[in-house]
């Protein structure tokens, strides 16, 4: 979900953060002209987005770890196509 989509959307629920890290969002959303629940829900949303990402690429490094795929250096690609000389 967008940060535009989940401003649409009625609040659902709450957590609970400390002080200091409210502090920083307040003083943040001060500088950048929005509201504390704005700049927490566009963290939260682009924080979540790497957290899958990572985990998306930590599956496809096993997957292929498990494979008997070979790899190549740029060297040995360059030498196979021709391009060294």
């Amino acid at each position: 979900m967008t940060a535009s989509a989940a401003r649409k959307t009625p609040p659902y629920g709450a957590i609970a953060l400390r002080k200091d890290i409210i502090d920083e969002l307040d003083m943040l959303a001060a500088k950048l002209g929005t509201t504390r629940d704005e700049l927490a829900e566009k963290a939260l949303l682009t924080g979540m987005e790497d957290i899958d990402d990572q985990l998306w690429a930590e599956q496809a490094i096993k997957e292929w770890q498990s494979s008997d795929k070979k790899t190549f250096t740029s060297s040995e690609v360059r030498q196979m196509l021709g391009l060294d000389n």
